[in-house]
């Protein structure tokens, strides 16, 4: 800004003393116009002859004052002002001080462009340097009182940033009598339609280091509104900050095309917090408010001095909503009675209905991964989960040149923990991805706390996840993966209310002898699948009570969201219902369905070699049910038995 100021008033400073050289003739007008052309390299015409009014303080008009553009900026001039008035003071001109008490600008219409490269229009191949300034050793600049613009029009177009605005330029005074430059502006940033309207200081209090700049600003980009307010004390170098920020929108991943901000898809938010500048590093700190249903806090910085920028931070919350981390799996929130959500997300949760889908298919941001880098640590007191004992949940968020990491995420539930790594690679084409998760020691009884259920439900059970898929979306990295999943439970009881909700006749197919006073023991459950491009198929199914090996085989297909299920009891001594009816569930993940089919192909004999085939290689699993558990617990005599038998 100073570098424009000091060549303004560079040009009025040769207005002035050629006006008074050659008073009001053609010859001292284009002498003028040829000295600022050969200092700016750029061709000034001026249309009209000097106009003085004079007195102590004349006041000296130049009408039609062009500055020629470059040639990449397109056509017309860069600059064209209706006309310049200034008034000198000529006592204290007379004693070698230049005071110009006033300048006005008249219908000044200026176009700035910025080319791809980054280049300026601005850019004046004879301006080299800073201007002079106070201080420096050079001469010494005139004592401006006040500067005035009456109808100014600025134009603005970036063709890296993808911007294109036509604003109006003005000074005022408020309602406490201090100046203020206005500045109204609409168009379009980023492909989405922008209104800025901003207040600030004079352009003259910008060389002023000992009095606040005030700033105030209400800027729109599509639905997204940020409010800024406050001061600087060092407005040309943006330092000194004393400056509150108000961000809310629909979604915060609309930040990135803005102001290069990566986040994923969220539900509207609402966050304000005080904005800071060290250097390259700017900061919002004291960050509050809301994403979605889920409060947030802490601050955030991004660092411009690296090859690409850099965010850092640390961010908490007391509630999080999970269906507010929805976004970083693609997916749409929540969007059903009480539930935030944009009507874009609403839209998306209505195509996975249309489509029977669960799994979404969002286009992965590749281009965000691979433009800025993160590391970001996020901590919630309480993880809402519906019918889920959730609690504390942390993550680390690492991205680097386009290799993300979600480590370690932790979750503890249940009395037991969950979490695991998530890493996303950006640089391969399509993009991978390689999950390793857990979950260890978890209580069922816990999750029927508060209901008719809870003392007639428990054991202990836990479950791993690994896989690796390859694809531009989650749907199809899933869809083509590879890798296994498995879950284990002991110990355990299953309520005959839940059984009865199932089903009499399916639990009475399933080896279950309904009783109304106790409920059912379960020794054991092992669930074992293998994934081999996206086909899920089951290498153990088994459920062991103590009268019956309940043993199933199950499928399911990622790409289409396909799955089938079927379960056989087997009783371990003889009874009238040896002859069991397989129980089934088949469908899709949207819309499952459940079934006793006795005409299903299930096998229903050799029980123990089947138990010793299935159950032979699960060892490894017994540590989810809790570390340090002994070798003499129900699953493991499971398997032992399996293996002896095998």
């Amino acid at each position: 800004m100073l570098k424009w100021l000091g060549i303004v008033i560079g040009v009025l400073v040769l207005l002035v003393v050629g006006s008074l050289l050659m008073l009001e003739t053609s010859w001292a007008r284009e002498f003028v116009a040829k000295r600022a052309s050969a200092a700016l390299g750029r061709e000034v015409r001026i249309d009209e002859n000097f106009d003085i009014d004079w007195s102590l303080t004349p006041r000296i008009r130049a009408g039609g004052i062009h500055l020629a553009n470059t040639e990449w900026a397109g056509e017309g001039d860069m600059a064209d002002i209706g006309a310049v008035e200034v008034t000198l003071d000529l006592r204290k001109l007379v004693g070698g001080t230049i005071v110009i008490p006033q300048i006005t600008l008249i219908d000044p219409k200026i176009k700035l462009a910025r080319n791809a490269e980054g280049t300026g229009n601005w850019d004046f191949a004879n301006v080299e340097g800073d201007p002079p300034q106070e201080g420096d050793g050079s001469p010494n600049l005139p004592e401006i009182g006040h500067i005035e613009i009456k109808g100014g029009e600025v134009e603005y177009r970036d063709d890296g940033l993808n911007i294109q605005v036509a604003s109006t330029v003005n000074t005022e005074r408020n309602e406490q009598g201090e100046d203020r430059v206005r500045m109204v502006a609409d168009g379009n940033y980023a492909d989405e339609p922008f209104h800025l309207d901003a207040t600030t200081g004079t352009f003259l209090a910008l060389r002023d280091r000992q009095t606040p700049f005030p700033v105030r600003a209400e800027a729109s980009v599509g639905s997204t509104r940020t409010v800024i307010e406050g001061s600087l004390t060092d407005p040309q170098e943006l330092a000194g900050m004393d400056v509150t920020v108000d961000i809310r929108g629909q979604d915060l991943a609309d930040l990135f095309p803005i102001i290069g901000f990566p986040a994923p898809s969220t539900p509207p938010f609402d966050v304000s917090g005080r904005l800071e500048r060290h250097g390259k590093v700017w900061a919002m700190t004291d960050a509050e408010g809301r994403v979605g249903d889920s409060d947030v806090g802490g601050q955030v910085q991004i660092d411009l001095g690296h090859e690409r920028p850099k965010v850092t931070g640390n961010l908490r919350s007391k509630n999080l909503d999970y269906d507010d981390l929805a976004g970083f799996i693609g997916a749409p929130p929540a969007v059903g009675e009480g539930e935030t959500a944009s009507p874009k997300q609403v839209e998306q949760a209505r195509q996975l209905d249309r489509e029977g889908r669960v799994i979404p298919n969002t286009p992965i941001n590749v281009e965000m991964l691979k433009a800025v880098d993160v590391e970001m640590r996020y901590h919630a007191d309480k993880l809402l989960v519906p019918n889920v004992p959730a609690n504390e949940f942390d993550a680390r968020i690492i991205v680097d040149n386009g290799r993300a990491r979600i480590e370690p995420v932790r979750l503890l539930v249940a009395g037991g923990k969950a979490g695991g790594i998530i890493q996303i690679d950006a640089q391969q084409t399509p993009p991978t991805i390689d999950m390793d998760l857990e979950m260890r020691a978890l209580d069922l009884a816990k999750f029927f706390q508060g209901t008719q259920f809870a003392q007639d439900m428990g054991g202990t059970f836990g479950g791993k996840l690994q896989l690796k898929g390859r694809g531009d979306t989650v749907r199809s990295m899933l869809g083509s993966s590879n890798g296994h999943m498995s879950m284990v439970m002991e110990g355990g009881k299953v309520s005959n209310l839940i059984l009865e909700v199932v089903g009499i006749d399916i639990a009475e197919a399933l080896g279950f002898a309904l009783s109304e006073d106790e409920p059912v023991g379960v020794r054991c459950m092992v669930a074992d699948f293998g994934i081999t491009d996206g086909l899920m198929k089951s290498k153990a199914l088994v459920f062991d009570t103590e009268d019956t090996n309940v043993i199933g085989e199950a499928s399911a297909n990622l790409k289409n969201e396909r799955f089938d299920i079927e379960m056989l009891a087997h009783p371990k001594d003889f009874s009238p219902l040896s002859a069991r009816t397989p129980v089934g569930a088949e469908g899709t993940f949207a819309d499952p369905h459940v079934t006793v089919d006795p005409t299903a192909a299930i096998a229903r004999g050799a029980a123990a070699v089947a138990l010793g085939v299935l159950l032979t290689p699960l060892a490894a699993i017994l540590p989810l049910l809790e570390p340090g558990e002994g070798q003499d617990s129900p699953c493991s005599r499971l398997i032992n038995r399996a293996e002896n038998r095998g």
